[in-house]
């Protein structure tokens, strides 16, 4: 018999939300684990360079479902990320939208074996 344990603690990365992205940060990892939420599917980078995210170096963060990552994602020809995806993502800038806040905008690399 095999048995598997994990806890909530070990699997929680905190999120690069649209606060976090100014014109020309950049993050690049490999996705290491999906995962849904309510606002669609989310990816766990392990990065190759810690970034700041919660008032803390990471290395490891989960990228969202946000609408300018999401519209990148379709113009490279993907809808989503999976597992071992390589990726390198970079805000362009932000549009202003009706909604109130503006929306992100991403270039994106994605390499897949």
């Amino acid at each position: 018999m095999r048995q598997f344990r994990g806890r909530t603690e070990d699997a929680a990365a905190p999120f690069l939300d649209a606060k976090f992205w100014t014109p020309g940060m950049s993050v690049a990892g490999k996705v290491i684990r999906m995962f849904e939420s309510e606002n669609g599917p989310c990816a766990v980078l392990a990065l190759i360079d810690p970034v700041k995210a919660d008032g803390k170096m990471d290395e490891i963060v989960s990228i969202g479902n946000l609408t300018g990552f999401r519209m990148a994602l379709q113009a490279a020809g993907l809808e989503s990320l999976q597992v071992g995806d390589h990726i390198h993502v970079e805000c362009t800038g932000k549009t202003s939208t009706e909604k109130g806040s503006p929306r992100v905008d991403f270039a994106v690399e994605v390499n897949r074996s």
